[in-house]
């Protein structure tokens, strides 16, 4: 039992970051009219941008794309060893993201929006490359379309035969779901409140990492 309950203190702490992100991106996108979680679309938006000589937006999406690099090049540097563990740095690294929203809540009106939308892309790519392992899934929980393509290659292979991966098209259809709710509830709150709100969801999820930790789930 005590394992199983270990288990279920790590899939909630997935599940809270896909939310986190879910969230993070809908908030971008009703505050920015930019999405920061992914970047297929913004290449091919800085792509017409640079056609059209729109500087304005060309600097903009350079901004963000180098920010979400920059975000999984720090996730690289902290978690290289590609072997998972519940250290510490999960933890800090999330603890820093919420540190860094409150500092853009309460200087909001001082803060330029390139900036803002750069710490929300930097953000997503820390998340995205943070070095996370469920079982023989590499999570990224900011990674919707490959979520999709993983969730329709493992439920083909269900239907050849090989019904343990129904396991795997489980655990990313509940991802999307998660992602989903996510940006729902960004729908719902006031825009105003976007950064602070945040700021608590980033403290309360490295918070959690810590307590998780404590009570050992490995």
């Amino acid at each position: 039992m005590s394992g199983k309950l270990k288990d279920l203190r790590f899939k909630v702490w997935i599940a809270f970051l896909t939310i986190l992100s879910g969230y993070i991106n809908a908030g971008a996108i009703r505050s920015f009219s930019l999405p920061v979680s992914h970047h297929t679309g913004n290449v091919s938006h800085l792509a017409l941008s640079i056609g059209n000589k729109n500087s304005e937006e060309v600097l903009a999406l350079i901004f963000i794309i180098l920010a979400f690099f920059a975000g999984a090049f720090l996730s690289g540097l902290l978690f290289h060893e590609r072997k998972f563990a519940l250290k510490k740095r999960y933890g800090i690294l999330l603890m820093g993201l919420a540190l860094i929203f409150f500092n853009l809540a309460f200087f909001k009106t001082q803060v330029p929006q390139n900036l803002k939308t750069s710490a929300l892309s930097f953000a997503a790519g820390v998340q995205n490359a943070m070095f996370i392992f469920y079982g023989d899934i590499l999570v990224r929980t900011t990674h919707i379309t490959g979520y999709l393509t993983d969730a329709a290659f493992a439920l083909a292979m269900c239907i050849r035969g090989k019904k343990d991966k129904f396991r795997f098209f489980i655990f990313y259809s509940l991802n999307i779901l998660f992602f989903l709710g996510g940006g729902i509830a960004a729908s719902l709150i006031k825009i105003d409140s976007f950064f602070i709100i945040s700021a608590g969801l980033y403290f309360i999820a490295g918070l959690y990492y810590f307590v998780m930790r404590k009570k050992g789930k490995i």
